[in-house]
């Protein structure tokens, strides 16, 4: 079943898409299943008749419509996209027991708070990784630069040159869902 958030710039969709693993494990290709997990969700919020092409930075757009802002993400069956009037940016990943061991990699030391909690990790790199899109990747030390200042039941808060940048996001069933307002 395909979620919609209507926000005041954009609309957000994500689903799961069950049958994810066995497609796999049949030998379809995985990045013919994520196309079409992508699609799916274009399709429900009637984008399906659009092409999408590649910003030299890697962010996607509608060649037919290029004043619109598109972000996607999947991960492991989850499929997520945010379609707006202005930059927009998304991120959805699976729960990992593994992140804590790299949080080092990610989070930096005014996150330390948030350093034994599993899922303020996952929000930590759902933020920058959301964030990171709606830059179209013009931070050069997202690490650094991006950091997570607080959570709310449905809200996240980042600093970005000395910048507060608010966030929501979703618990899904073994996801994370973060996207920009």
């Amino acid at each position: 079943m395909i979620s919609i958030i209507n926000n005041p710039n954009s609309t957000v969709a994500y689903f799961k898409q069950e049958d994810y693993d066995q497609r796999i494990a049949d030998g379809i290709n995985k990045r013919a299943v994520e196309k079409g997990g992508v699609q799916t969700l274009l399709q429900e919020l009637g984008y399906d008749d659009f092409e999408i092409g590649y910003k030299a930075t890697g962010q996607p757009y509608f060649l037919q419509k290029p004043e619109l802002f598109l972000s996607v993400s999947h991960a492991k069956g989850w499929f997520a996209l945010s379609v707006g009037f202005e930059p927009v940016g998304i991120d959805i990943q699976t729960f990992s027991s593994r992140l804590k061991q790299g949080q080092d990699y990610f989070r930096n030391e005014r996150e330390l708070p948030f350093s034994e909690d599993e899922h303020a990790l996952h929000l930590i790199w759902g933020a920058k990784e959301a964030f990171y899109k709606l830059k179209e990747g013009q931070i050069p030390d997202l690490k650094e630069e991006v950091t997570l200042i607080s959570i709310s039941a449905d809200e996240l808060v980042i600093d970005f040159e000395s910048e507060k940048v608010q966030l929501s996001y979703r618990l899904l069933e073994n996801a994370f869902l973060v996207f920009t307002c």
